[in-house]
């Protein structure tokens, strides 16, 4: 069978395509679902009627989109009813444009108007009259139409702001541009093709129209142009029918078929070939139809390889669609319809996105859809538009680049086909795509021609992507190692997807925190690439961002995915601001569990307040970051509920499981933060992680906000670089609680991080056995407790948590035994000072009972004085039995707490701290032989609220204290008074006892004599 004549190809004969609009339109149930022919068919009916002043139409569509045939078939239309009717290219006007004005009541067809453009420099003189003509005729009367055919840049260029009519009629513009209207061709739908097809079959006599089934496939990958619909009827429909292997063959791979692409591409051969070489013949003659049709009811052509490509459904007539969707819904039809049986129908199935491309939305339709199904008494299959798309090379959306003339195009095809395979030009074209997507791209590094780093600017922030297209194992290797050497911190790689195996690559990724995505690099996708980058290099073309979304929407959307996953990394979403609650306190509470085991959440409380809240925490101080939380409830309804509800913790009914405690939050923020840790310091990054433990185990270096251990400094500059540290409160706690819980350590080598915490602990253990620590008590108090610290049961807990922490090498628990034995140590240095301060106490005391002495010796009195004797008792008490006086004030305290008199007890703790002047030492130790100090000296302190205690004892002192200041007072006047007194005493004696002598001298010389 073939058709007994040809089809007009050329423009010179107006009546073919005439002939095919009138055959198209005259079905007025299908006029209202045209989409170029409707545009067609809406101007011959304003042409038909009576205008009252002229109208100015904008023709604006792409090269070889339609325009000529456009006016082709006005043109024929006007002569058919005898309407006076001028079609003429613009350049052959200017010479008389005269004729505007007087050519009245007719239809002028101008076309190639944007030659007003390019010759603008040349015909100045004669443009500029031109337009001038366009906006008389206006403003003026009658029944004239002017169709201006240009292409969209053109358009711009001439009506934009700051185009040629804006700068000729800068104060008339806007009323001018409201008279002139814009009609932009519409692509065919595949309901006009196959209408077209349909009219030229009847044209060429050729009554069997069951190839029009066929015709799904040359829809999709011809050219949407009508000279190349006529070729493809002409070349190789009428020469190959009935044939539709030879028609499919033709179509994919002859100079006839591929020619009818631009990209000179119909089918994907590589792809194609593939198939065909694991298929008999018969299986081939089946695929070939499968693919030409799409859409078929012969169960049969469901061959093996199609297995698992092909969705089932129904079809349904299409003038029951059209009832459901008068209005349209047309760019869904050109994926369901079909001809089946010398009419049109549709496709329904229950999976029908799935034969749609992936730019199509059908959510606000789906349901309607569904119900046409009752419609369908024919049974269909239909192959998945993926799998069909891997194999049609389909012209959805067109290029993505309009040229200024055919000639730049045909340039823009030699420099495709020329650099098809170059991969170098592959990434430059990728990175000009994202130019041209809005990303601003500050500067590229090309390391070698498969890798390019890129350094973007989002958000204010400086990101740094890499570009790759590795082709062979060693160029994997190669790029792992660019990366892994790289000074800068690689935010995400783009991977032109590789032929070959990966996994070291993927797992490098995975352990550095950069995200991947891997573009799937098809034949036509780099086509349209390259004419994009044809565009870039050499101008003279528009791009059509339109068409970038159908055609390179992929791609768009992969790397948009690629940069929203790295504003998510490096925009952290802000934790809520829990009601009177700090976060970083309030997770201690979980932190400092001493045990991996699970637990029921209240009883972690009453653990964690037991060992730690009631024998580390000095109230009041800075010291120990613990929440202050009354009871189990509320830790579990405000602590718990809040760390559970933000996933920064996992609970199961009610219990945390330490050996899997992190959320999603927590721990993908661990997992991205190890990563960068790891990309920064490279080898150094275990020792970097144990820095940063030891910083939080030290809190007297938070102050230190710069120091270079402080994780806060690198955190900042990646996730908050517009803030100063401690301004981002969510970034604070992230930080904090990812290093500490050992999240982050599970992401590097935690045994290596494990081995430099074990030699810190082996430091420390050196450290803790101290005889001061006998004297290790501490008093603190609030107004609703008060308690005595005993360095002796810290030790107990510290010795517990080292257990744990060295038998399971739990890195939790060995921060919580290195951060209590930071403190314990802390307040040993503050008692071994103390105890120090406190012997020059003493001595202070016993110089002050000294002159009870000398007072003694003035009055000659040797007994023991009582009162004296109770101040060297309480010395030798403290000294000797200070442990047995500490536990007597506990139970007093324990007392009062009981009583609840704990705020009454704060307000006396701090008036006996402030008269004694010991304000910044609760070392106990120090404060009752200061107390013993300040009572001798006279000082009055009452110790009503501490009877029974040495306190008491000590207070009781007070009258003594008022005597030694007198009898001090008294002992120094009189050695003021007296000064020479013991010399004088002295010369009496000497002199008493040379007279004594000199008297017996006299008795013997007298007996001598005789004298008696």
């Amino acid at each position: 069978m073939s058709c007994s004549k040809r089809i007009s190809e050329t423009a010179s004969d107006s009546s073919y395509i005439y002939q095919i609009f009138s055959c198209i339109t005259e079905n007025s149930l299908y006029i209202n679902r045209l989409r170029f022919f409707k545009q067609v068919k809406d101007e011959i009916d304003r042409i038909s009627k009576i205008k009252q002043s002229p109208e100015i139409i904008s023709l604006v569509g792409d090269w070889g989109q339609g325009k000529s045939t456009f006016l082709d078939i006005i043109e024929e239309y006007a002569k058919n009813r005898n309407i006076n009717v001028i079609k003429i290219p613009f350049v052959e006007l200017l010479s008389r444009t005269e004729d505007l004005l007087t050519f009245k009541n007719n239809v002028y067809l101008i076309d190639e108007v944007e030659s007003s453009v390019d010759y603008f420099a040349e015909y100045q003189n004669e443009i500029k009259d031109f337009w001038s003509k366009v906006k008389e005729l206006a403003n003026s009367t009658g029944n004239s139409i002017i169709y201006l055919s240009m292409t969209p840049s053109a358009y711009s260029k001439i009506f934009g702001t700051g185009g040629i009519i804006y700068n000729l009629f800068s104060e008339t513009y806007p009323s001018l541009l409201e008279r002139i209207r814009k009609v932009s061709i519409e692509n065919p739908s595949k309901l006009e093709f196959l209408l077209m097809l349909k009219c030229m079959l009847n044209m060429a006599n050729i009554n069997d129209l069951k190839i029009l089934q066929y015709m799904d496939l040359p829809y999709w990958v011809i050219d949407q142009e009508r000279r190349k619909y006529v070729k493809f009827f002409n070349d190789i429909v009428c020469d190959n029918l009935p044939n539709v292997d030879r028609i499919f063959n033709e179509l994919a791979r002859s100079d006839k078929g591929i020619n009818l692409n631009s990209e000179g591409e119909t089918v994907r051969l590589d792809m194609l070939t593939k198939l065909e070489n694991e298929m008999d013949s018969q299986e081939l003659s089946k695929l070939y139809k499968v693919l030409m049709s799409r859409i078929f009811t012969d169960e049969k052509l469901v061959i093996k390889k199609l297995e698992g490509h092909v969705i089932k459904g129904v079809l349904i007539p299409y003038l029951k669609w059209i009832e459901m969707f008068p209005k349209g819904q047309e760019y869904v039809e050109d994926f369901l319809l079909t001809y089946y049986q010398d009419d049109f129908h549709v496709f329904i199935s229950d999976n029908i996105e799935t034969i749609l491309h992936e730019s199509i939305d059908i959510s606000k339709i789906k349901e309607n859809v569904k119900k046409l199904s009752l419609f369908g008494k024919t049974d269909a299959y239909a192959i998945s538009w993926s799998f069909f798309e891997s194999i049609a090379n389909t012209n959805i959306g067109g290029l993505i680049v309009e040229f200024k003339s055919r000639e730049i195009r045909d340039k823009a095809l030699q420099f495709v086909n020329t650099y098809i395979t170059d991969r170098e030009k592959e990434l430059e074209s990728l990175e000009y795509l994202m130019e041209v997507l809005g990303i601003k791209v500050d500067s590229v590094n090309r390391s070698k021609d498969y890798i390019r780093f890129l350094k973007l600017i989002m958000d204010n922030k400086k990101i740094t992507i890499i570009l790759a297209n590795p082709a062979n194992e060693d160029e994997i290797k190669n790029l792992i190692k660019e990366i892994n050497e790289s000074d800068e911190l690689i935010h995400g790689l783009i991977l032109i997807e590789p032929q070959i195996r990966k996994e070291e690559l993927s797992k490098t990724l995975d352990g550095l925190s950069i995200p991947l995505i891997e573009l799937k690099m098809t034949t036509p996708k780099k086509r349209q690439l390259l004419y994009l980058l044809f565009s870039k290099i050499y101008g003279q073309s528009r791009i059509r961002l339109d068409s970038i979304e159908l055609r390179l929407g992929d791609l768009k959307n992969s790397i948009s995915s690629l940069l929203l996953k790295i504003r998510d990394n490096l925009n952290l979403n802000q934790l809520p601001i829990p009601r009177n609650k700090r976060l970083i306190q309030s997770f201690n509470w979980i932190i400092f569990y001493p045990s991996i085991k699970m637990v029921n959440a209240n009883e972690l409380f009453e653990k964690v307040n037991e060992i730690i809240n009631e024998k580390f925490r000095m109230y009041g101080s800075k010291q120990f970051h613990l929440e202050d939380i009354e009871t189990s409830n509320t830790f579990v309804d405000d602590i718990i509920t809040y760390f559970y509800g933000n996933r920064i913790i996992k609970i199961r009914s009610n219990y945390i499981d330490f050996e899997d405690l992190a959320g999603e939050s927590l721990s993908s923020f661990a997992k991205l933060f190890a990563g960068l840790i790891r990309q920064k310091y490279k080898q150094e990054a275990e020792e970097v992680v144990f820095n940063y433990i030891m910083y939080y185990v030290s809190p007297q270096d938070n102050k230190r906000k710069d120091n270079k251990n402080n994780p806060l400094v690198f955190a900042y500059q990646i996730f908050s670089p517009d803030k100063k540290i401690g301004q981002n409160p969510t970034l604070d706690f992230l930080v904090y609680s990812s290093i500490v819980s050992g999240e982050i350590a599970k992401y590097l080598n935690k045994d290596v991080i494990y081995l430099k915490i074990d030699e810190q602990i082996r430091k420390i253990k050196e450290k803790l056995d101290n005889p001061y620590s006998t004297y290790g008590y501490f008093i603190t108090a609030k107004k609703r407790g008060a308690a005595i610290r005993s360095l002796e049961e810290m030790r107990e807990v510290i010795e517990a948590y080292e257990k744990s922490c060295t038998e399971n090498k739990d890195i939790r628990l060995c921060y919580d035994y290195l951060y209590l034995s930071n403190i314990y140590l802390e307040l040993l240095r503050k008692t071994e000072e103390s105890v120090i301060e406190t012997d020059k106490i003493v001595e202070e005391i016993y110089k002050k009972l000294e002159v009870v002495e000398k007072a003694k010796r003035h009055v000659k009195i040797n007994e023991k004085i009582e009162e004296i004797e109770k101040v060297y008792e309480i010395i030798h008490e403290l000294k000797d039995n200070f442990k047995m006086q500490m536990d007597k004030l506990v139970r007093k305290i324990q007392e009062i707490n009981e009583r609840g008199q704990t705020e009454s007890f704060k307000r006396y703790l701090d008036y006996l701290l402030a008269t004694i002047h010991v304000e910044d030492n609760s070392n106990l130790y120090f404060i009752l032989f200061k107390l013993l100090k300040e009572i001798l000296n006279g000082v009055s302190i009452s110790g009503d609220e501490l009877k029974d205690t040495i306190i008491e004892e000590i207070a009781s002192l007070g009258k003594v204290g008022i005597q030694l200041n007198n009898i001090e007072m008294i002992v120094n006047d009189l050695e003021k008074i007296s000064p020479e007194l013991p010399k004088l005493r002295e010369n009496v004696e000497r002199n008493t006892q040379k007279i004594t002598q000199l008297i017996q001298e006299i008795k013997e010389v007298l007996e001598e004599y005789g004298f008696s």
